[in-house]
């Protein structure tokens, strides 16, 4: 502990938050405290000290009992605090207190009068997330008034009696046609950001279109129909929108992509109809990028959801061409929920090793089309239980393990895998009780091992596994593999 405060206080923000989603709110900066900065804040009062920093950075209301307890304890603690380190020179400089308040389903206002005279407390308040809450107009109008704060983040449109200045605030909402709506364009001419906007039927968009200004926009989500869809409108739309980063075609429905092929992914549907693989797959998402240019034919695909159907037998051949139709694919989401064969577990990792920029790996239903040969897997089952969908999820948590960390060594650009899996109890007839296997794994750039927890449900409750080299398990204990 010879270590100064200013370069203990550097160690300890490292690690001091767990890593976000990349399922996250698009937005959002709240950042969850790591179990290793709990650990460290009881460790003594030095380290204390400087963990309480980042302990009391972010704060979650997700109820309002949460501000209740708040209202009941913390402004006295919150006063105390802040007298305590202002007068602390040596960690003034590295202070960050309250930096991040998140709000969540306050409906009523009742529920904001509670937070009033906790507000001047938190003056160093810098963003604030307004989610699931009627955005009304005095609540706003009183965080906008602390001058710390620089963005408000809300999903609903405030309401119509605030009429200051909203250039603090920034929207993730909906436009349910192609006009927007008079509530939207009053808030647009208060000043508010537009940070995201989703667009129902965008085979209505036009050129005028692309000379709309929406300040601050990031992020565009179009929720593609059977209906053809001209992108003309994209390039002035950039050339005005150099925030603009990504731009989102969504057919979760499936019916565009069957009968429509966008310019962003042509060169990959002829390779697929040449190749007779075209009816071997379906596409449900399509994330675009902006590349170096300002024409549309400049946003290259950085994401890409991809659902196997019931016949297909050529996820290899699908995959080899998805590597090298989008060399600047960074998230892949593979649903082989219809696929029927089976694959080696090493063919599939090195095919997948041949995206070299993917970033995020979303499985669904995978594991069943795996083959494990003579490997030896390393298994875990509840601990003293008998029951068929413990051991079976056991054995599809220890598959998948070995699985994800074959594909983290091929892939090396990797950091995220998200794992959703689902069984029966009868396999062979797929009827019967369910079992279901849900989680992030992490992959560790140093050895590329793969680390986190998966939630397993199914019948008889939940319990949480944990995958990686260690194995390690709440609620569960290793078997051999004859035990299954």
């Amino acid at each position: 502990m010879s270590l100064p405060n200013e370069l203990l206080h550097s160690i300890i923000e490292y690690l001091a938050y767990i890593p976000k989603l990349p399922n996250s709110p698009s937005k959002s900066q709240f950042k969850c405290a790591s179990p290793e900065l709990l650990a460290l804040s009881v460790t003594n009062w030095r380290l204390r000290r400087i963990c309480l920093h980042f302990l009391f950075a972010n704060i979650n209301l997700r109820h309002i009992k949460d501000a209740r307890r708040l209202e009941d304890s913390s402004l006295v603690l919150f006063k105390k605090f802040t007298k305590y380190v202002m007068f602390d020179l040596l960690l003034l400089p590295l202070l960050t207190v309250l930096r991040l308040l998140a709000i969540a389903h306050f409906s009523r206002s009742e529920d904001d009068r509670i937070l009033y005279p906790i507000l001047p407390c938190m003056n160093r308040l810098e963003w604030v997330e307004l989610r699931f809450c009627s955005v009304r107009g005095d609540f706003l109008k009183a965080i906008l008034a602390l001058s710390s704060v620089s963005t408000v983040l809300v999903e609903q449109l405030p309401d119509a009696s605030l009429h200051d200045n909203l250039s603090k605030v920034l929207y993730e909402g909906t436009s349910t046609t192609t006009t927007l709506s008079p509530d939207l364009e009053r808030c647009l001419g208060q000043g508010m950001r537009l940070g995201r906007l989703e667009v129902l039927g965008p085979e209505l968009l036009d050129d005028d279109f692309g000379q709309r200004h929406f300040a601050g926009l990031e992020e565009l989500r179009l929720s593609m129909r059977r209906y053809p869809v001209s992108f003309s409108w994209l390039s002035p739309l950039s050339s005005t929108h150099s925030s603009l980063k990504e731009v989102w075609l969504i057919d979760d429905n499936r019916h565009y992509f069957r009968r429509h092929t966008p310019i962003f992914i042509s060169s990959f549907v002829e390779e697929s109809q040449r190749q007779d693989l075209s009816k071997n797959y379906i596409i449900k998402r399509v994330g675009l990028r902006r590349g170096t240019g300002q024409c549309s034919q400049d946003w290259c695909v950085m994401s890409l959801t991809i659902f196997t159907t019931f016949a297909s037998t050529s996820l290899l051949e699908i995959l080899t061409l998805v590597s090298t139709s989008f060399p600047n694919l960074e998230t892949l989401t593979l649903d082989l929920d219809s696929h029927k064969a089976t694959y080696d577990v090493d063919d599939l990792a090195a095919v997948l090793g041949r995206c070299s920029s993917l970033r995020v790996l979303y499985l669904h239903n995978v594991f069943k089309r795996l083959r494990f040969g003579s490997r030896c897997l390393p298994t875990v089952c509840r601990a003293n239980s008998t029951s068929t969908l413990d051991r079976l999820a056991a054995r599809a948590a220890s598959g998948l393990s070995m699985f994800t960390s074959r594909v983290a060594k091929k892939v090396l650009s990797l950091d995220t895998i998200y794992i959703y899996d689902m069984g029966y109890e009868y396999e062979k007839f797929g009827s019967g009780k369910r079992w279901y296997l849900v989680g992030w794994l992490h992959v560790l750039n140093g050895n590329r091992d793969v680390d986190g927890t998966v939630r397993c449900k199914n019948e008889s409750g939940l319990s949480d596994v944990r995958l990686g080299t260690k194995m390690i398990s709440r609620g569960f204990e290793t078997k051999s593999q004859e035990s299954l």
